[in-house]
């Protein structure tokens, strides 16, 4: 089908194009469930390398399958030296991308069914990866598949990228990048929320603590919180060498036997990047113990954490506090601490709006660590993203947004950081819709089928888009 451009049967047969898309993808939403559904079912947590496994087995399973997946579709698709993969469709010089990951964060907290479970109950469809990342990973791939079965031609080649360790430092896509793989002219990542995020916050990640760890007056057997930096911890565990008095209270279970103190508090787990919907574990511990003269090396970590952070999540203890219009504040999450052959450290995620600066950070919690006597024993930083909200990417995916829902709220600044940073011209585009509970990386992620449908058939036109060289 072919009219001349800008002509009235051109628009016609566009809109025509686009309707047909959007049918064919919300008929396939059995396929889709199937396909997302058996992802989930891999555990792709980051575990320890091996031969061919980078990240570790799960990741490195469930890109085979997201692989395996796509040429089961007719895709032509690339394996990156098992870190990273793509399926790719249509003709031209230039390439457009979809990017989403396949790896997830750790299981904490409660479920009420098998975190890999995969399956749909009422209406959601349940298990880690379902709302970040695998459903709209996944799910890009059969919207590509319903582009290529209606035969739609494209200016640019669309490509589905498969990540694999966005959620400890997107090395995987990194090593794309350097690797020399062809880098898209634009596109986009569904792993954040719509109508379309224009700004992400430049990101600190530090690790405080003791290079060697000196015991106090009672001994620390254990002492452990958290499973990734960019959770808030839900759960925390002491150990403490001796029977030893600590009273009951709320979210905490203390138990003594065989000689030692068994002190666990539980919280509530939220993303790292709104700390503010969560509740600390470790935090809670440390106010339980308040009262015990431990000493030694503890005593400084107790201090600093329950002083100069404790309940606030805006750096406002740690002198980093910064706050802008357009792009927010910052945020502190105090996300993991271990005890390990005799050294303690403890993690903080922090982000920062537009104008916060790193060196600022870097001092402030320098300063700090000497006030307390302990070390910054490392420090890794990323710069915000900025992308124009007059840019034609952005132009092209909010208009995509408002004509598919009818919906005019503007462009979004937060706190989450993407795999968007690491190309040029790429934003996160969806797939959670104004005024959805964020559920990614807590107990019980799940996703509602409608939305995610909903979502993919916004996503497949966003493909579209992207892929013409007209408006």
């Amino acid at each position: 089908m072919s009219f001349p451009f800008g002509s009235k049967a051109f628009r016609k047969g566009k809109r025509m194009i686009q309707k047909e898309l959007t049918q064919k993808i919300l008929s396939m939403e059995e396929e889709v469930l199937r396909g997302i559904g058996g992802a989930v079912k891999i555990d792709s947590v980051m575990g320890p390398a091996g031969e061919g496994a980078p990240f570790g087995p799960g990741p490195r399973k469930a890109l085979d399958y997201a692989l395996r997946l796509a040429e089961s579709m007719g895709f032509e698709t690339k394996n990156v030296d098992n870190r990273v993969g793509y399926a790719e469709y249509g003709e031209g010089k230039d390439m457009v991308a979809v990017l989403g990951h396949l790896d997830v964060v750790p299981v904490d907290g409660n479920w009420d069914h098998d975190p890999f479970f995969g399956e749909v109950i009422d209406g959601e469809i349940y298990g880690r990866g379902t709302a970040d990342d695998k459903g709209m990973t996944i799910g890009a791939l059969y919207a590509l598949q319903a582009i290529k079965e209606l035969g739609i031609s494209t200016d640019r080649r669309i490509r589905v990228i498969f990540g694999t360790n966005e959620e400890n430092g997107s090395h995987c896509v990194r090593h794309y990048v350097e690797s020399g793989q062809e880098m898209p002219v634009m596109g986009f990542t569904p792993d954040a929320d719509f109508p379309l995020i224009f700004f992400e916050k430049g990101t600190t990640h530090a690790y405080i603590g003791c290079e060697d760890f000196q015991q106090g007056d009672i001994p620390i057997l254990a002492f452990e919180a958290g499973r990734a930096l960019n959770v808030v911890p839900d759960s925390a565990r002491l150990v403490l060498g001796g029977n030893w008095n600590i009273g009951e209270k709320e979210d905490l279970c203390v138990l003594q036997e065989e000689g030692k103190t068994i002190i666990e508090a539980k919280g509530a787990g939220a993303h790292g990047s709104m700390p503010e919907l969560g509740r600390n574990a470790l935090v809670t511990l440390l106010e339980a113990v308040g009262e015990v003269k431990i000493g030694g090396d503890f005593d400084k970590v107790r201090s600093f954490i329950l002083e100069r952070i404790g309940r606030d999540t805006k750096g406002q203890g740690l002198g980093i506090h910064f706050e802008d219009p357009e792009t927010g504040e910052t945020s502190v999450n105090l996300g993991t601490l271990r005890l390990e052959e005799g050294k303690l450290s403890f993690g903080l995620d922090i982000r920062y709006p537009k104008n916060g600066d790193h060196d600022k950070v870097k001092e402030a919690l320098e300063s700090a660590c000497l006030d307390y006597g302990l070390q910054l024993l490392d420090r890794k930083i990323t710069d915000p993203l900025y992308v124009p909200k007059d840019s034609e990417l952005i132009r092209r995916l909010l208009g995509v947004y408002r004509t598919m829902t009818g919906d005019l709220s503007e462009p979004l600044a937060i706190g989450g950081g993407t795999y968007a940073k690491v190309f040029p011209n790429m934003v996160a585009f969806g797939p959670n819709f104004p005024g959805d509970t964020p559920l990614e990386h807590q107990p019980n992620e799940r996703v509602n089928v409608k939305k995610l449908m909903k979502s993919l058939t916004i996503v497949g036109q966003a493909m579209l888009a992207l892929s013409r060289e007209d408006d």
